[in-house]
């Protein structure tokens, strides 16, 4: 994150919860329906557990402490990540032989 979005997020914001991964929770001062999240050094939206996504998305209106050790959540996390990650073929076999031009 840049140094502007954290000074802004120290002036403007409420800092609702942290999490065990270390992802900040925010709400604005102003108009709590605005909501954002800092994320921890290294990790990105894959982090954020279901209940925390639907807080920030205005789905819900609580926020869960459902705190995790730190390991399981990073382990529920690698996993999160190597489920939707995309996999390519090993072979550039197209199934199909392409034009040459000579």
């Amino acid at each position: 994150m840049s140094l502007g979005f954290r000074l802004y997020s120290y002036f403007n914001g409420n800092l609702v919860h942290q999490d065990s991964l270390g992802n900040k929770y925010y709400h604005d001062k102003k108009n709590s329906s605005k909501r954002w999240v800092v994320y921890a050094q290294g990790f990105g939206p894959e982090s954020l557990p279901t209940q925390f996504h639907n807080w920030l998305h205005n789905t819900s209106d609580e926020l869960l402490n459902l705190d995790l050790d730190t390991n399981n959540q990073e382990s529920l996390v690698k996993r999160r990540i190597q489920k939707h990650s995309v996999k390519h073929k090993e072979t550039i076999d197209k199934g199909y032989n392409s034009w040459n031009p000579k």
